[in-house]
Order: C-alpha cells, then sequence, then structure tokens
C-alpha cells in the first residue's frame, strides 16, 4: 500500500465560512481526522467518479495492466479543523491513492509519475468543527509558554509593538535554529553581533556576553489557585511558592544559549570530580554509574598515575580507554591501550592545548564485554536542556534520542582500530561501510526496542528509566556550579553518551556543551528539527511573547521535554566542592559529532 499523503489547505474568512477561497498544500500534517462537509468540488467528484470505476474493472479485470489516475481527494474529505483566530482556519485534507493489485502480470507497481491537483482556487461553503477539539488546540496554541513561564514564577506580559533580534552563528547546522525563529514573524536574524540583541547563538560559551546579562527589579503577585493548577494539569509541575512576578521588559531582555561555567559539566576531567563527588556525598560508590577513572596531571610521577598502576598490576587489568581531559570532542585524542606500559607512555607526553594550558589526561577502565548491536559496539545519544531563568534552575529530558553504532565487528584483537572501538560520526563517516548496516549508522528508539525484544526478550523501557536516572544525578552533581551568577535568564541543550555492558546496566560516557545538530539520515532529519523546535518552546517563547500586534505562533509540535529537575523541590541539598579551573576558552570550535 502506498501510505496516504496528506494536503495542508489555507482557509480565510470567518467562521461562518462564507464563500472565501483557499489554496494548496505546503506542508505535512497527521490530522486527527473529523468529518467537514463541502460544496463546490465537482472537479474532484468527477475525478473520484473515475477512481471508482477504475477500481470496478480492476475487479473485474485481474489480469489487466491498471493504470494510476491523477491524485484525487477521498469526497467527503478527512480534516482536522484548527482556530486560529476569527479569520483564519487551517484544514488538513487527507488524500487517497489507488494501489496496484499483486495479482499475476501485475507485481511490478505502476512508475508512471502520480499528478498532483493543480494549484487552483475552490470555494467552501460550510464547515463543522468540534468545539472541544478547538478549545485544545487554543490551549496548545496560547498557553504552553504561559504556564512554562508560571512554572518559573513569572508572568511574562507581551509588549505591544516589538521585534526581538536573534544572532546565530554558522556551522552545526545553525540553520535549524534560524527556521525555527523564522516561523515566529516577531523575530528577526541579524547578520551580526550587535549590543542590542536578545538572543545570540554560538556553538561555545562566550564568556563576555554574560556581561550583557542583566539582573531584574521585579513587581510581586500572588499566585490564584487556577493558575497553580493549571500548571500542575498541563506540566505535572507543583508550584510551591506563593507569589510570582511580573516581567514586562522582553524587548530589552537578553539570553545566551550557554550556561556560565559549563565546563563543570562538559568538561570530562570536571564532570568526572563532580560525579565522583556527588556519589561519595550520598554514600554511594561512584563507579557503578561511570567507568573506573583516574585523572592523571604531572605524569607517571602523578599519584593519581600511581594509583592506577598498583590497580592494573594487582587486579591484572590490562584494558584501558585514555582520553584527553579536557578540550577535546569529536573522537580527538582518544586511544585504547592494552598494556600498563602503553598507557604510561601515552600520559607521559608532555604538550600544551592551543589556549596554553597543560594537557591532562582521564584514564577509564575499557568496557570489555559491551552490549552489541548485530555484533557492533554502539552507544547511546540523549539530550537534557537546563533552564535558570528568575533564580529558578530547571532540567528537562528529552524523550527521544539514538543508537550510533560503529561500522565494524567488536573485538579486543586490535585496541588501535577506531572504526571498532570509537562510534563518534567524525571517525565513523570515513570508513567505507559507513551507512552500510544502518543509514548514517544510527538506529531509532523504537527500532532498538525491537531488536532487544527479539534477541534479548528485554523492554527498552527499563533502561530509559535508569538513563534518565543517571540524567538526573548529572543535574544534581552539577547545578550547583553552572550559572554562579544567577543571571535573570539563560539555558543550555546538552548531549549526553551512554553504553551499555551485557548485563544491561547502562554507564555514562560524557556530556557535550555542543551536541551534533547535523541530519545526516532521516532518523536524525526528524529526531533534530523537532529537538530544536522543542527548545525554543520551552527555553524560548515562554520569555519572549508575541507582541500584541503580531500573529500568534502556532504550535503543531507535541511538547517530548519532561521535567526531572528543579531547584525549587529539592530538599536534601549537599554542597558540592568547586572545581575551579575553567579551560573552555579554546578554539575548537566544531560540534561533538
Amino acid at each position: 500500500m502506498l501510505k496516504p499523503d496528506l494536503e495542508f489547505l489555507y482557509i480565510k474568512g470567518n467562521q461562518k465560512f462564507q464563500d472565501v477561497a483557499f489554496q494548496q498544500p505546503i506542508r505535512q500534517h497527521q490530522p486527527k481526522v473529523n468529518a467537514i462537509k463541502l460544496k463546490g468540488f465537482q472537479q474532484f467528484v468527477e475525478l473520484i467518479n473515475k477512481q471508482q470505476e477504475q477500481q470496478q474493472q480492476l475487479k473485474t479485470c485481474s489480469q489487466c495492466t491498471p493504470q494510476l489516475l491523477p491524485t484525487v481527494i477521498s469526497y467527503p474529505p478527512r480534516i482536522e479543523v484548527q482556530t486560529r483566530k476569527a479569520s483564519e482556519m487551517k484544514l488538513f485534507v487527507k488524500k487517497s491513492f489507488i494501489d496496484t493489485p499483486t495479482e499475476s502480470h501485475s507485481q511490478e507497481r505502476s512508475k508512471k509519475d502520480i499528478r498532483l491537483i493543480p494549484q487552483k482556487q475552490f470555494s467552501i461553503k460550510r464547515a463543522i468543527t468540534s468545539k472541544n477539539e478547538d478549545s485544545n488546540i487554543i490551549f496548545e496554541q496560547n498557553e504552553f509558554p504561559i504556564l512554562i513561564a508560571l512554572s518559573n514564577n513569572l508572568s511574562v506580559q507581551p509588549p505591544d509593538r516589538a521585534i526581538y533580534k536573534a544572532f546565530v552563528t554558522k556551522g552545526n547546522n545553525g540553520i535549524l535554529i534560524r527556521q525555527s525563529l523564522k516561523q515566529r514573524p516577531w523575530w528577526i536574524l541579524i547578520d551580526q553581533p550587535s549590543e542590542d540583541m536578545n538572543f545570540y547563538w554560538t556553538q561555545l560559551r562566550k564568556q563576555a556576553h554574560y556581561e550583557q546579562l542583566q539582573k531584574q527589579q521585579l513587581e510581586m503577585v500572588a499566585f490564584s489557585k487556577m493558575q497553580k493548577k493549571q500548571v500542575n494539569d498541563k506540566l505535572k509541575y507543583k508550584i510551591e511558592d506563593s507569589e510570582y512576578s511580573i516581567f514586562s521588559q522582553s524587548v530589552s531582555l537578553k539570553v545566551h544559549n550557554h550556561l556560565e561555567c559549563n565546563f563543570q559539566v562538559c568538561n570530562k576531567k570536571a564532570l568526572f570530580y563532580n560525579m565522583k563527588n556527588y556519589y561519595i556525598s550520598r554514600n554511594e560508590d561512584p563507579f557503578q554509574f561511570i567507568p573506573l577513572t583516574y585523572h592523571i596531571q604531572t605524569g607517571s610521577n602523578d599519584p593519581a598515575y600511581l594509583e592506577f598502576e598498583q590497580y592494573a598490576q594487582t587486579q591484572n587489568v590490562n584494558l584501558w580507554i585514555v582520553k584527553p581531559g579536557e578540550s577535546s570532542n569529536r573522537g580527538n585524542g582518544i586511544q585504547v591501550a592494552n598494556s600498563i606500559q602503553k598507557v604510561k607512555s601515552i600520559i607521559s607526553q608532555s604538550s600544551n592545548h592551543h589556549n596554553g594550558m597543560k594537557k591532562t589526561f582521564i584514564v577509564q577502565k575499557y568496557m570489555e564485554k559491551p552490549l552489541l548491536y548485530n555484533k557492533r559496539k554502539f552507544d547511546i545519544r540523549c539530550y537534557i536542556l537546563m533552564t535558570s531563568i528568575n533564580n529558578k534552575f530547571k532540567a528537562y529530558w528529552y524523550q527521544e534520542g539514538y543508537i550510533r553504532t560503529s561500522c565494524k565487528e567488536f573485538s579486543l584483537d586490535d585496541v588501535e582500530d577506531k572504526f571498532t572501538h570509537l562510534t563518534n560520526d567524525a571517525v565513523q563517516k570515513k570508513n567505507q561501510n559507513y551507512g552500510k548496516y544502518e543509514t548514517g549508522n544510527k538506529v531509532s528508539f523504537n527500532e532498538f526496542q525491537k531488536y532487544l525484544q527479539d534477541n534479548y526478550n528485554y523492554n527498552f523501557s527499563i533502561i530509559i528509566d535508569q538513563l534518565k536516572k543517571l540524567s538526573t544525578d548529572i543535574v544534581k552533581a552539577t547545578y550547583q556550579h553552572l550559572d554562579p551568577n544567577l543571571h535573570f535568564y539563560t539555558f543550555e541543550l546538552f548531549g549526553l553518551d551512554y553504553m551499555i555492558d551485557q548485563d544491561m546496566k547502562p554507564w555514562l560516557i560524557e556530556v557535550n556543551t555542543n551536541p551534533c545538530l547535523e541530519t545526516c539520515c532521516p532518523l536524525l532529519a526528524r529526531l533534530i528539527s523537532h529537538l530544536i523546535e522543542n527548545t525554543i518552546r520551552v527555553a524560548i517563547d515562554p520569555m519572549y511573547p508575541p507582541p500584541l500586534n503580531k500573529k500568534k505562533h502556532i504550535q503543531d509540535q507535541k511538547n517530548l521535554f519532561e521535567l526531572i529537575f528543579s531547584t525549587t523541590l529539592i530538599t536534601d541539598t549537599v554542597t558540592q566542592p568547586i572545581i575551579k579551573e575553567d579551560d573552555d576558552e579554546h578554539d575548537d570550535v566544531e560540534d561533538d559529532n
């Protein structure tokens, strides 16, 4: 069967649907399917009659080779009506195609091009809609950013007239961010940074920009029971505070897409220390969640190296992975070592980073028995969004992610073969088998669930819950060090990498400040575009409402961010030691691919 296409029809007129014009499609949408009565579609009716005659002929003459008719819309069409204003409506119309039967002499489908209905204008007399569906859609369009703001104890007042300015740097598919902003007519994109810009999106943190992020003096107002109930019902978030603030300065508000001191979570050595300190403060073994790790700063005389060497000798562990302690992504500088002597040779190299800082090394126990996907190594990419707004720090877990696979079957025979041991795209795409087994070497969560079910009779949702718990631990271990100057408004999207061993136990590998947004396959084309749109919906739209003189943006995507952390709900705060060294100002501006 051919999958039915969807047409987007834009109708102008009032709610009585007097004779008005509509134009044919601009994009796809999955309809909920309602009925509508239409008149004036004589051309459609004629085509449908031809379709029915053709179908009857196919039933009576199975030996004939069928010919595809021009595309027609089933009558009456199946549609979804979404109310924007009294003068604007949207209709989503589902088309139906004739399918080629599978009898003999007709196994191969006709390859004639299917002709779309010409872009002509037709008239509509009357439509029947569902008031309940309209009210639900109005909430999705208008109230979601309002409720997000209320969850941060803010009521953001829309300006009478304003245009917000955004600068988005090139690289790492910044076009997706620009496209999402272009759908919001109250935003304009500027060609270079300026002092009056509202939104500054860069691949790496620009420390100087934080000096421009102002603090606010706001008027306090008491929450109503209805406001709290709406937030609780729609966002599943219980507001404990009694008051919120009125904010009316969005026109002058500035935001950067990175949290100040984000190296505390995305720097390999800082993440190691923060996670270690967090688990120890809870009387838990950190190496039940992260691989056994040593941070070596001064070569073979470093106390951490001597501790590593003693452990490796006494436990007879000879397989280790050595990573740069800082300023590293895309698999650069990572090596697998199968002897103590090899590790010693790597960490004894004396050199500096581009910014003049001395290189240090993270030595981790290599996972010798990873869970494999069709005999090949893989890791899991997940996302969390952290926001710091009005002194309320929150973290949201994104419900979709993907699996990154290697090109070669897993083996410990050759530890220097990066195509076997490193799953980064920057490494794998250099192999001639890249994309041979999976498009773009990527697997969706749904496909991976099927693989686990078929091969291990195991439910991937169990692992997802563990990954969500680990991600929450990351936030708890680092949030006290992020945004230390308590700016009024800032946020950041992070990419998280995990691995799973043969016992179905997940392990945290690293966190990335500049997660790859490239779309090398259809899976990522859909996932990443939805991720960016959801990020803007949660982190940007609540603080930059459309001016009263602008049409409101229609949100046509489901929110996939789930709140997993909020400082307002923390009851057992434990002060974490501060990792003071910041090495994030370097020349490497590539994504974490």
